[in-house]
């Protein structure tokens, strides 16, 4: 009889959980990443150890959990070493699968060769690797000649040159129904389905109705295909085991065969096995495994299952996520008109800039005409510093400095005149005796060193009440606010107009210096998506790298994008050497694994302005590609300036700007937890602060930074900078 299947309407991603993957954060990672069931492997798990790996799997994420059989298959034992290498024409004894094997002792199991063999029987191991034949039978012994040398390992599959009947259940496969059954498991895959009575036999095993999963390996399987497909949930193609027993050469035939049968039965197919088995090594896969998942899909498929790639490769959550990219390419292929796909075949699947275009106002020198003629305006590295994100895009939708309009629409709506959400004033300012040009004049602008970095197309001289803007840019009067004082002395007169950059200066963090282009360039070659991006003007404490790494396990993120300002800052910030020098202590040791982390310095200048800086280099990092930024307690803020939650509630009140904000408390050590931790149940007086300025005291004063503040690799550096006066170490003010 027919059943009634559960109707399927996105493509299925299934992955084999292995030592790769059973670590509660890679398999968040992964489901993140897109899986929909996790596959619990019985060929590769031992009986005792299937209710472990089941608690870590459920405890760690939500989605469905498969039990797949190990199946009516012969499989040799434990090798000794793993593994044994056999010589042509040498003698072989066939033994019971308590014997440890090497060179002159092959097991097998599941069950005896003495009664399962017959003289003159040829057996195919580890994928053909080494072949075998039956040469003598006598006293409950095998014995047997090697035809075809070669490495036999543990628990490999072995194929007999004729058919015989095996067990649909192992043992342990029969053990391990039980567990699933008393956990309510109810996703079952049937290895080396043969029949529609195994199938049947298998719902009978569980007292509740299970999604079955019918796995065709075999010939067998494949003749009576058309009735496994009416009892059966879904097919799996199993195309390793399956090359078995099929020519290789027909395997891409036998698939379409076995998805043109089971789609006339509305019958979803999974496929499995070399899917991308490349990434195992490397992060990328090759051409023709991208066009063999995408010839796969196009052909019906309804599933695609990662083996090895996620049980003991080394990159599991990436082969997730290229498989969902593949799934989504081809889906976008499916539902667009094929010009239209074609046209967009570089866009990525990346949240999009702000505003909806990456701004690029960049031009050559050669470009402008009568370069000559020009006037030229030497103006401060702070303006050069915003010259080059506006030209780059990193201040997309901005195309050039903001005239009067654009200045109140953002003080007062916190919107750019376009309705963009926008909370930064960005400026050219001047005192009226250094304005030597008139609107509507294009000006050529260098930097103190003559160099010429850009042009400038202006729009509008526009005198401004200085003291006005600033107590309404920075809610303060106070002449100390360090970033009002610096906007009182730049001048009252404000020049508006498109820019375009020609060439950025110069700076220590060139090398670090990647654009909003380059980035999304970068996310998209490895298939990123979830980006959490985390602005800092300090190095790295434990309070940081706790926040960090919550992050990135709160919403499964792809990599952790490290974004130092590397400008002009206040007197005593530590110096954009000492940032990025510790930022790549963090990632050589490997202190984000599993989770990957890029460095990309952000070439601006702090404002500290609090809520409003919050939002802008939130609106900064989604234009490099971030999907989600970290919000700290008192983010951007300077002294007692701003509330400590200021910088956090300013997102309820702009909307949704598109990249997600991840709100944090303070973290602290607490000697009662023994660790870093954002929140906990014990006294204030157990609880130790940390922050970058408690680092800076230590150094000042010869002490050693402990422990719970800083790691001791990352201290031992910067005080060796300290030490040494041709490292440069703290700031010396903008």
């Amino acid at each position: 009889m027919q059943i009634m299947k559960k109707e399927l309407k996105n493509i299925k991603i299934l992955a084999t959980v292995g030592p790769s993957s059973i670590d509660k954060e890679i398999l968040q990672r992964m489901e993140s990443a897109g899986v929909d069931i996790f596959r619990i492997n019985l060929s590769h798990t031992k009986e005792k150890d299937f209710n472990g790996i089941f608690s870590k799997i459920s405890s760690s994420v939500k989605k469905t959990i498969c039990v797949d059989s190990e199946g009516a298959q012969i499989r040799t034992g434990k090798m000794k070493n793993g593994q044994a290498f056999l010589e042509n024409n040498s003698v072989v004894s066939l033994s019971d699968c308590n014997v440890l094997g090497d060179e002159k002792n092959i097991p097998l199991y599941p069950i005896s060769p003495k009664n399962l063999l017959k003289e003159g029987d040829i057996l195919y191991m580890d994928f053909h690797n080494v072949i075998v034949q039956v040469i003598e039978i006598s006293k409950g012994k095998v014995k047997a000649r090697v035809l075809e040398g070669g490495v036999v390992g543990s628990n490999k599959g072995v194929n007999l040159d004729r058919d015989i009947n095996l067990p649909a259940f192992t043992e342990k496969d029969m053990a391990v129904f039980k567990m699933a059954e008393a956990k309510k498991i109810d996703c079952i895959a049937l290895s080396f389905c043969s029949k529609k009575e195994d199938v049947e036999n298998l719902r009978k095993i569980f007292k509740y109705p299970i999604f079955a999963i019918s796995k065709i390996e075999s010939r067998k399987g494949i003749n009576n295909l058309e009735e496994i497909c009416k009892v059966s949930d879904a097919i799996l193609i199993d195309r390793g085991d399956l090359s078995r027993d099929v020519q290789l050469q027909k395997i891409g035939l036998v698939q379409k065969h076995i998805l043109k049968t089971a789609g006339s039965f509305k019958t979803p197919v999974y496929v499995a096995t070399n899917l991308l088995e490349t990434m195992m090594e490397n992060f990328q896969p090759t051409r023709a495994e991208v066009n063999d998942i995408t010839n796969t899909l196009l052909d019906g498929a309804q599933g695609l299952v990662l083996a090895a790639e996620t049980a003991i490769g080394k990159h599991p959550a990436e082969c997730v996520r290229m498989v969902k990219n593949i799934i989504e390419e081809v889906k976008n292929y499916k539902q667009s008109e094929k010009n239209n796909y074609l046209n967009s075949i570089f866009d990525y699947s990346l949240i999009e800039p702000h505003g909806g275009i990456l701004v690029q106002n960049i031009i050559s020198l050669q470009s402008i005409k009568n370069i000559g003629k020009l006037k030229k305006k030497i103006v401060s590295d702070q303006a050069i510093l915003d010259l080059v994100q506006i030209g780059e895009g990193v201040y997309s939708p901005l195309r050039g400095f903001m005239n009067y309009k654009e200045l109140t629409s953002v003080l007062e709506n916190y919107k750019l005149k376009n309705g963009a959400v926008w909370t930064m004033p960005i400026l050219l300012q001047m005192e009226k005796s250094d304005i030597n040009f008139k609107e509507d004049e294009r000006i050529i602008l260098q930097n103190n060193s003559g160099e010429i970095c850009g042009a400038m197309d202006v729009s509008e001289i526009k005198k401004i009440d200085i003291k006005k803007i600033a107590e309404k840019w920075f809610g303060s009067k106070d002449d100390n606010h360090p970033g009002a004082s610096n906007f009182k002395k730049k001048g009252n007169y404000i020049i508006g107009g498109e820019v375009f950059l020609i060439q950025r200066p110069a700076s220590y963090a060139q090398l670090y210096n990647l654009t909003p282009k380059q980035t999304r360039e970068i996310f998209g070659n490895f298939g990123w998506q979830k980006i959490v991006g985390f602005h800092t003007r300090n190095v790295v404490h434990k309070g940081h790298e706790f926040i960090q790494k919550e992050a990135l396990a709160k919403v499964g993120a792809d990599s952790l994008f490290i974004s130092p300002v590397v400008g002009p800052k206040k007197a005593d910030d530590f110096t954009a050497e000492a940032i990025i020098g510790a930022y790549e202590i963090m990632i050589k040791k490997g202190y984000y694994k599993p989770y990957p982390a890029i460095i990309g310095s952000f070439a601006t200048y702090s404002r500290y302005s609090g809520p409003r800086e919050a939002v802008f280099t939130a609106l900064c990092r989604k234009n490099f590609g971030c999907s989600h930024f970290i919000v700290g307690r008192d983010h951007t803020g300077v002294g007692n300036y701003y509330s400590p939650n200021a910088s956090q509630e300013i997102f309820s009140k702009i909307g949704d700007i598109g990249i997600i904000p991840l709100f944090f408390d303070v973290a602290y050590f607490c000697r009662e937890c023994g660790k870093v931790v954002d929140k906990c149940r014990h006294k204030e007086k157990s609880k130790i602060s940390i922050s970058g300025t408690k680092a800076r005291a230590c150094l000042l004063n010869n002490e050693k930074i402990p422990d719970y503040l800083m790691r001791p690799d990352i201290a031992e550096m910067l005080e060796d900078m300290y030490k040494n006066s041709k490292n440069k170490l703290f700031e010396t003010g903008q």
